[in-house]
């Protein structure tokens, strides 16, 4: 029985037992076809989510807390369809006074002032200067950075926890300054530029009160409209902004997600967009399979339990435990090349 306030849950495996704290990110309540009611909630702390189901009393216990509170939960962990879910047998109400919600709130490894100074050693590589003085523009506006900092990246796929969305942004301008210097014909300045501010909009989105779940203007408008309305509001204040430059911005925030059905209102229609978007769907699927074979491989598991997502079961490398240090920028060191056997 894991017993102790905090649960690990990367390391839960069937028929554990499991008592702990957890922050409900997620409450639904659901019916089977003979209309048997049953509770499922999402539960998170700061080592990941899981989802918990609920079959006796769903009804009265639905009432008896809200999304975004700390709540107590007994269980036991079963396999469903291929994935880990706990069997909730009880729910103990906490008193919300006595803890903090970030405290159950998965967090970057990486140092948040550090990756803020690495944001503005990359917004000072803009040449351009209308594209440097709106990058300035948001990124030191204090209302706009409060937002920005800590937010994640993504609700639960990659990056999903606080500190994720400057960690994204920064990974995606190593991998842009990498594409164009290859790619010479290519506007090295907007491209970098649109990395920055691509998911801007995600400050709003996502909200760390509620587990990373939407807001009301996440779920209305989502984060690309968001971004553009922000970034809209940013050009205006600048004096002279071209606006051939100003169409070209806010055509790379809004065709980032590359496909009509993946949310972005535009397709990729310059060289630059399409540059973007695969360097973000690159980053992304990336770091969200390695945190997937992260959390669901233990020992020498040489296979990740079923993406539902990826549809695919993912092999897991002998070397996975030393793949991922996320305190550690991919551009901080670089190995020495080994000489060509063909010149021994």
């Amino acid at each position: 029985m894991k017993n102790d306030k905090f649960v690990a849950i990367g390391d839960l495996r069937e028929r554990d037992g499991v008592q702990g704290r957890f922050l409900v990110t997620e409450k639904q309540l659901a019916y089977t076809k003979e209309g048997k009611a049953f509770l499922k909630l999402g539960l998170m702390n700061r080592a990941g989510l899981i989802e918990g189901i609920l079959w006796e009393n769903a009804e009265a216990e639905y009432a008896r807390f809200a999304q975004g509170e700390i709540i107590e939960v007994h269980g036991t962990v079963v396999l469903y369809q291929q994935e880990r879910k706990i069997k909730l047998q009880k729910l103990v109400s906490v008193s919300q006074e006595e803890i903090r919600k970030e405290d159950f709130l998965p967090s970057s490894a990486r140092d948040p002032g550090e990756m803020e100074e690495e944001l503005h050693r990359t917004i000072r590589k803009v040449r351009n200067p209308y594209l440097r003085r709106l990058l300035e523009s948001v990124f030191r506006d204090p209302e706009i950075w409060r937002a920005y900092r800590l937010a994640p990246a993504a609700k639960s796929i990659h990056h999903a926890y606080l500190g994720g969305l400057i960690e994204h942004t920064l990974s995606l301008t190593r991998l842009v300054r990498l594409a164009t210097q290859n790619y010479p014909f290519l506007d090295g300045d907007l491209v970098l530029a649109g990395a920055l501010l691509h998911d801007m909009g995600k400050a709003w989105e996502l909200s760390s009160e509620l587990g990373f779940d939407y807001t009301d203007e996440g779920r209305l408008l989502g984060h690309i409209l968001i971004g553009i309305e922000v970034l809209d509001r940013k050009i205006k204040e600048i004096p002279d902004f071209p606006p051939p430059l100003a169409m070209q911005i806010k055509h790379l925030v809004a065709s980032h997600h590359g496909e009509l059905a993946f949310g972005s209102p535009k397709q990729p229609q310059t060289l630059e967009a399409l540059c973007l978007h695969a360097l973000d769907n690159l980053d992304a699927k990336l770091w969200g399979v390695l945190a997937f074979m992260q959390k669901e491989t233990r020992g020498n598991d040489r296979w990740t339990s079923y993406h539902r997502v990826h549809e695919r079961y993912f092999y897991v490398p002998e070397s996975l435990g030393e793949s991922k240090s996320k305190g550690k920028s991919a551009q901080e060191e670089s190995p020495e090349e080994s000489p060509d056997l063909f010149d021994l």
